[in-house]
C-alpha cells in the first residue's frame, strides 16, 4: 500500500487510565517511537511521582499531554482513529488484526490517532462507535488482555514499520478535505434524530442499523463536503417532517 503514516500527525488517546504507572509507561513507549502527541481523558495523577517515574525519558510526552473532559474533545481535530478491541468481532465490520493494520489506512495523509481504553474494561460500544478502525491485537496464551502501555508500544511498534520518511513529512497535505470524527459524530447524530422521527427506527433494530451506519462511513472516507451535503438533505428531511405533523394538527 503507498499510504505511509506522518509521525507528526500522529496521536495516542488514552480513556479513563486509573494507574499513573501505565501512563507514565505509555509515554515511555511514545518516546522510543518518535510520537509526541499524548491525549488523557479523564486520567487519574497522571503526573503523580509514579507516572513521572515510568515515564523515564518520556517525560517531555508525559508533561506535554493534553487532558479532556470528553472523548469527543480528545479526538475532534482527528480524521482517521484507530480504537483497539479485545473481542475479535466479525469480519464484516471494521475489524483488523493489527498485523493487517495498513489495510485500513486512510487513502490521504490525515491526522491519525491511536485510542486505548480503560485498563478493566475496554472502550464502550459507543466509544467504538467513533473509531474508523478497530483494532484487535492477536494473541495465543491463554491471557489475551495485555496491560495497556504494552498494547501501547506494540501497537506504535506495528505502525513504525508504515512511517512516512522524515523528508517527506513537510508540505503534507493533511486532511485532504477528509471529514474529523468531530463532524462524523455530528452527522451520526442528525441521521440518528431523524431515523427516530421516521419510525425507522422502530422497524429496524437501533443498535444493529446505526453500526451498519459507522461501517459505511468509515469505508467511505466522506470528506467535510459530503458531510455538508449529508446534513442539508437530513435538514430538508426534518423540515417535510415538521409541515407534515404541523398539517396534521390544522386538519384536527
Amino acid at each position: 500500500m503507498s499510504f505511509r503514516v506522518n509521525i507528526e500527525n500522529l496521536s495516542v488517546i488514552l480513556v479513563e487510565p486509573t494507574h499513573p504507572g501505565n501512563i507514565g509507561a505509555t509515554a515511555r513507549a511514545m518516546a522510543n517511537m518518535g510520537v509526541t502527541d499524548l491525549r488523557l481523558v479523564l486520567p487519574e495523577e497522571h503526573l503523580s511521582e509514579v507516572a513521572v517515574k515510568r515515564a523515564a525519558h518520556g517525560l517531555d510526552v508525559l508533561k506535554n499531554a493534553s487532558v479532556h473532559d470528553h472523548l469527543t474533545d480528545a479526538l475532534h481535530d482527528l480524521h482517521w482513529v484507530g480504537g483497539t478491541t479485545a473481542r475479535n468481532r466479525k469480519a464484516q465490520d471494521r475489524t483488523v488484526s493489527l498485523p493487517d493494520i495498513a489495510q485500513a489506512f486512510p487513502d490521504h495523509s490525515c491526522r491519525m490517532g491511536l485510542l486505548f481504553g480503560r485498563e478493566s474494561s475496554g472502550l464502550s460500544n459507543d466509544e467504538l462507535a467513533l473509531c474508523t478502525a478497530l483494532i484487535h491485537i492477536p494473541t495465543h496464551g491463554k491471557a489475551t488482555s495485555l496491560n495497556l502501555s504494552h498494547a501501547v508500544m506494540v501497537t506504535l511498534y506495528e505502525m513504525s514499520r508504515h512511517y512516512q520518511p522524515a523528508s517527506a513529512t513537510h508540505g503534507a497535505d493533511v486532511g485532504s478535505g477528509i471529514a474529523t470524527v468531530e463532524e462524523l459524530a455530528g452527522l451520526r447524530q442528525h441521521l440518528e434524530s431523524v431515523l427516530t422521527q421516521t419510525d425507522f427506527m422502530k422497524t429496524h433494530q437501533e443498535t444493529g442499523i446505526m453500526k451498519r451506519f459507522d461501517d459505511f462511513f468509515a469505508r467511505a472516507q466522506p470528506t467535510e463536503h459530503e458531510i455538508r451535503m449529508w446534513r442539508g438533505m437530513l435538514h430538508r428531511v426534518e423540515i417535510t417532517i415538521r409541515r407534515s405533523l404541523e398539517n396534521v394538527s390544522k386538519q384536527d
